[in-house]
């Protein structure tokens, strides 16, 4: 009934050792995704690392760059700057270094919002407290590209701000090297790749090997089980899984100091972000002032991102899979084919052949699911479109889900990239060649985000003179614009 490869795909799968593949593809994911995660970090475990060390050694500088990463996300990027330009000078770890550039840039371009906001209140903010910022900004990404070479993800980031500084020139000698870049790491992907390795110490980071355990327990956590007791006996497996300690305990000896668990966890997390290299951006908003597009393509690509960095529920209930058991026949027609020519050949004559041939070999598969079949496809369905979850990370199906999902991903950016191309073009009065590239983005109509190409090609149009046309453009992006609800 059920195949083999629909099975794996649900959560409730047999739990099996993580492979390691399945622990690189999705850190490329997360690299894609840039720093977003529903954990809330641990604060006070940093702290206690860092009064023990001191905030000296790998441990504690980690620990302080992680507590920067923390003032981040609390929109203090202040705090964020002036932690890492204390800490930056005695960080040796280049991986350590690099994210704690990372942290200082998206900081910087944080207070710049803020700053440039600003300007246009009174008393706000003067335009010298924003060049200084522009400058410092400009020197972190020089800085970051440095730390991350052949990185297109970081490349992208500053041909974007050559772009908002008005370098046109560079900026598109930029944005069309990504791009390039970008469709050769697409091909890539769809090479044909055996994964079967499973995760080991000596073939895994210990930080990525543990940091990826603690962060299939945390997601696993916020999983609801709809009341099947099957899938919640494997999700307890998945949160008692030994290779956690195993993990941990090598972690901690490699750090070589005297950690808790927590704050073993904390500094494996803050490692593993290091490890992961993000570009420090987000590339993929969840909310802003236009909608999405509701294209089937665009919403297949838009489910596949969420599911990246958000848990699945386990939808199948115990109800639903004892309806499926029941529609097993008891007596399938499996006959052998000897069997079958000699009552042919010895036929009483009845023209009733069916009944005859129930009445020799018992009932057929569809006559037993003819009474139930609706349960059975309604479970068949719900395991066709179950997300492959990191609780089946033993699977070779997690890493070609997550293979899928960088294709998903890398084809967003190779879209913001050539609108953005268009956008140069636009400026440099290359009207025609801008609306031939935006005109592609669209009619490839798979763009999240396409607001910004009906946007470029819409300005491309009203320079042209095809005032029609760039009306028609506006309206569009009219009714992308999120209208604003008050309740009464």
């Amino acid at each position: 009934m059920f195949r083999v490869g629909s099975i794996c795909r649900a959560a409730l799968a047999s739990h099996r050792p993580v492979l390691s593949a399945s622990i690189s593809t999705r850190g490329v994911v997360k690299r894609i995704l840039g720093d977003r995660s529903n954990r809330v970090p641990n604060v006070s475990a940093m702290d206690s690392v860092i009064t023990k060390t001191k905030g000296q050694g790998l441990p504690g500088l980690a620990s302080l760059v992680g507590r920067a990463a923390f003032f981040v996300k609390c929109k203090n990027a202040e705090a964020a700057i002036a932690e890492i330009d204390k800490v930056l000078p005695q960080i040796q770890d280049e991986d350590l270094k690099r994210l704690a550039l990372g942290v200082r840039l998206r900081a910087r371009n944080d207070l710049l919002d803020l700053k440039e906001a600003a300007l246009r209140v009174e008393g706000g903010s003067t335009e010298l407290e924003v060049s200084t910022i522009r400058s410092a900004l400009r020197e972190d990404y020089k800085a970051l590209k440095s730390a991350s070479p052949g990185c297109w993800l970081v490349e992208m980031a500053v041909a974007e701000y050559c772009l908002y500084e008005g370098k046109l020139e560079e900026a598109y000698d930029a944005f069309r090297d990504v791009e390039g870049k970008i469709g050769k790491f697409i091909e890539s992907l769809k090479k044909t790749t055996s994964f079967s390795e499973v995760a080991s110490l000596e073939n895994t980071d210990p930080s990525l090997l543990l940091a990826f355990h603690l962060n299939r327990m945390h997601d696993t956590e916020g999983v609801k089980v709809s009341a099947s007791k099957i899938v919640d006996e494997a999700i307890k497996s998945i949160m008692n899984d030994e290779s956690v300690k195993i993990s941990l305990e090598a972690f901690k000896k490699e750090l070589g100091m005297n950690l808790t668990d927590e704050e073993a966890y904390e500094l494996a997390y803050i490692m593993e972000a290091a490890k992961i290299r993000h570009h420090f951006h987000d590339y993929f908003p969840l909310d802003g002032e236009y909608n999405d597009w509701n294209s089937e393509s665009a919403s297949k690509a838009k489910e596949k991102i969420i599911h990246a960095y958000a848990p699945q529920s386990a939808l199948l209930e115990d109800k639903i899979l004892e309806k499926v058991k029941n529609s097993v026949p008891p007596q399938p027609f499996y006959a052998p084919e000897d069997q079958l020519r000699k009552f042919l050949s010895s036929t009483t004559g009845s023209k009733n052949y069916l009944a005859e041939l129930k009445a020799t070999f018992g009932s057929g598969p569809e006559s037993v699911l003819a009474k139930s079949d609706e349960s059975y496809f309604d479970a068949m369905k719900t395991l066709e479109n179950a997300q492959v979850s990191a609780n089946v990370a033993g699977s070779s199906l997690y890493p070609l889900e997550q293979r899928e999902i960088c294709q998903k991903l890398a084809r967003q950016l190779l879209y913001r990239t050539q609108v953005n191309i268009a956008v140069v073009l636009t400026q440099l009065d290359r009207l025609q060649e801008a609306i031939q590239i935006l005109d592609k983005v669209i009619n490839e109509d798979e763009y999240i985000y396409m607001w910004r190409a009906y946007l470029a090609r819409g300005e491309a149009n009203k320079r042209l003179g095809v005032i029609s046309k760039a009306d028609k453009d506006f309206r569009q992006l009219s009714k992308l614009k999120k209208s604003i609800c008050h309740n009464a």
